[in-house]
């Protein structure tokens, strides 16, 4: 007798779904093993400071259209932030030193992104002001590495971080 409580009272039925359930955790492996493997065969293990893989690539300003949506790993090193799309064969490769500054930003290129994402400001090849736009897993520790790595070397060395603050404290009338 059926139990209506048991949607799956076989087992032939437990089966399938376990299977089923099963290569789809293979098929994600299999995927994210084959990203590792492009991303090693470009960088050196110890050259990797710090990668994410299921980041969402929106785009560059400076391309026409609308904001591109792809999946795909970031890595960043000590010299560039390096983008490849999963399945699509796009990718951006930004030099550190090109970078300016990063931003949160929820619209892109005109169009509501409904998510706060990440703008990389840099400098493009043709010298112009750009930006590329990510929506990144634990933004906090990529907003941190990219402050450390680029953004503080990229400062001039008379405007170091702070010195603002401490200049504005000696400046305040003594109470």
């Amino acid at each position: 007798m059926d139990n209506p409580l048991i949607p799956a009272s076989n087992n032939l039925e437990v089966l399938l779904i376990g299977i089923g359930f099963m290569s789809i955790v293979f098929l994600i492996a299999f995927i994210r093993n084959l990203e590792s493997r492009r991303i090693r065969s470009k960088y050196q293990q110890h050259e990797i400071l710090l990668s994410s893989f299921g980041v969402q690539f929106y785009g560059v300003e400076s391309v026409p259209g609308k904001p591109l949506r792809s999946t795909g790993t970031l890595v960043m090193t000590q010299k560039e932030l390096y983008y490849r799309a999963k399945f699509m064969n796009r990718e951006l490769v930004i030099p550190g030193e090109a970078i300016s500054s990063l931003s949160v930003i929820d619209t892109f290129k005109g169009k509501l992104m409904y998510v706060k994402v990440i703008a990389v400001n840099f400098v493009n090849a043709d010298g112009r002001r750009d930006r590329a736009v990510f929506r990144i897993p634990y933004p906090e520790r990529w907003n941190a590495a990219i402050q450390k790595v680029y953004l503080s070397r990229n400062e001039p060395a008379n405007n170091k971080p702070g010195q603002e603050e401490q200049a504005m404290e000696n400046k305040k009338p003594a109470e």
